[in-house]
C-alpha cells in the first residue's frame, strides 16, 4: 500500500522507516519460502550480494552463528549453486564466499522488479531532493549498522560462560 502523505514530523518520519525494515523482512521471508531456504538463509545471500565476498567468520560474525551453524549454511547454500567458494588471495587457511550464478540469477529474478520501482521512485525527484534523501539515508543506515554492532557486543557480553566444574569423585 503506497501512501503519498507528505510530513517533516519526526515520528512519522521514523514510522516510515519501520514500515521499511518490516517489508524487507516480510520480502526476505517470501523470498525464502520461494527459495526453499531459511529466511538465515537469504539473509546471508543479501550480506554476500551487498559485501561482494565475505570469509565464513565474517559470514558468521554478521549472522550471530555459530562456526557449526556457519558450516552448516555454506554447505546448504554451495550445494544449490546460491554460493562459491574461492581461495583467499591473502590467507591459504581460508576462503571467500561469493554469490554463485544461481544465487544471482534468483536474486535478479525476485528483486528486479523492485530495483525496478526504486528507481523510478528516485528518478522522479528533482536532484536536490536526491541529495537530500541519498545523505539522510546513508546517515540512517550507518545508524542502524552502529546499532546493530552495539546489540552484536552486547550478546557477546551477555553470553553466559560455563563454568569448568570436575566431576566429583574423578579427581579425588
Amino acid at each position: 500500500m503506497l501512501r503519498n502523505t507528505v510530513t517533516t514530523d519526526p515520528e512519522a518520519l521514523r514510522a516510515s522507516l519501520a514500515r521499511k525494515s518490516l517489508a524487507d523482512s516480510r520480502q526476505r521471508a517470501a523470498a525464502a519460502a520461494l527459495l526453499g531456504l531459511t529466511e538465515t538463509d537469504v539473509l546471508a545471500l543479501q550480506n554476500l550480494a551487498w559485501a561482494g565476498a565475505l570469509t565464513p567468520t565474517e559470514l558468521a560474525t554478521r549472522l550471530q552463528l555459530t562456526s557449526g551453524g556457519t558450516s552448516a549454511l555454506i554447505g546448504r547454500l554451495v550445494r544449490r549453486e546460491y554460493v562459491t567458494r574461492e581461495r583467499h588471495p591473502d590467507d591459504r587457511r581460508s576462503c571467500l564466499l561469493r554469490l554463485g550464478p544461481n544465487g544471482e540469477a534468483r536474486a535478479a529474478e525476485l528483486y528486479a522488479p523492485l530495483v525496478r520501482t526504486l528507481d523510478a521512485a528516485t528518478a522522479s525527484l528533482e536532484p536536490s531532493e536526491r541529495a537530500i534523501v541519498a545523505r539522510f539515508l546513508a546517515r540512517v543506515a550507518e545508524i542502524g549498522e552502529t546499532h546493530a554492532d552495539e546489540l552484536v557486543r552486547s550478546v557477546a557480553r551477555e553470553r553466559p560462560q560455563v563454568p569448568r566444574v570436575p566431576v566429583p569423585g574423578l579427581w579425588s
